[in-house]
């Protein structure tokens, strides 16, 4: 029988650690409030190694001290060539564009949307979505900034997603560049089809009951690919889930 492959080290976040590039392995780093409660839930003990990460492309091997308040750094492990991937990270970079909803809803969304490789989620007061979901997502920003960085962790990944909103269709649409490739989630486009180009991608997720026609003649003006996800109706997070896996890596 083969062995079984070591286990990976936990990760912690550690936004600052960029500030302590080539610094001795004696300095110790403190951990926010957040990654103490995670390690003491991971049962870690001073000694343990652990992979901190920036959230931004940094990577670092650590070593937990000051009983697992703290980390001594070992080995960075960044990759800033660009024909080299960072690791856990997708091919496409890939925005979601969601639709207020349900906060329950739109936690599982960005929470699945992450590890499904989502590069960034921008919330977007639509007009079919509810004003009470809308004034409350919009106090819970700190909150999903928080689900994304969890499952950034989670999952392995290297860049904590950006999470933002709620913006106004036309505030959205004034601000794409206009070198993403722009996919709406829609019913009436064709099921195989898929954007042409790799790269920058923009993807946007109705609330229930779709986009309304006002919506959908604005994102015609930008000339996007309209992409049905099959004949089933599929809930918001759903649907997040199911056009990543489609989008965030070439087929």
């Amino acid at each position: 029988m083969g062995e079984n492959p070591p286990a990976r080290p936990p990760r912690v976040l550690v936004p600052e650690l960029a500030a302590h590039r080539g610094s001795s392995e004696e300095e110790e780093i403190l951990l926010r409030k957040e990654e103490r409660d995670h390690v003491r839930s991971r049962h870690l003990r001073d000694g343990d190694e652990v992979v901190a990460l920036d959230g931004k492309g940094l990577r670092v091997l650590g070593r937990l001290t000051r009983n697992g308040t703290a980390l001594t750094l070992l080995s960075f492990e960044e990759s800033s060539s660009s024909s080299s991937r960072l690791p856990g990270e997708p091919a496409n970079r890939v925005t979601v564009l969601l639709a207020c909803a349900e906060p329950a809803r739109v936690e599982w969304a960005i929470e699945k949307g992450t590890e499904c490789g989502a590069a960034a989620f921008v919330l977007l007061d639509a007009e079919r979505s509810q004003r009470a979901h809308v004034a409350a997502l919009s106090k819970r920003i700190p909150r999903l900034i928080r689900i994304a960085e969890e499952a950034t962790k989670q999952c392995d990944r290297t860049l904590v997603p950006f999470v933002e909103g709620p913006r106004s269709t036309e505030d959205f649409l004034r601000r794409l560049i206009g070198r993403e490739a722009f996919v709406v989630l829609d019913p009436s486009g064709a099921a195989a089809e898929r954007p042409g180009a790799h790269g920058d991608l923009v993807v946007a997720v109705g609330p229930e009951g779709g986009f309304a026609p006002a919506e959908l003649s604005l994102f015609a003006e930008k000339s996007p690919v309209f992409l049905s996800l099959g004949p089933r109706v599929l809930r918001l997070e759903t649907a997040v889930v199911v056009a990543l896996a489609r989008l965030v890596d070439p087929a």
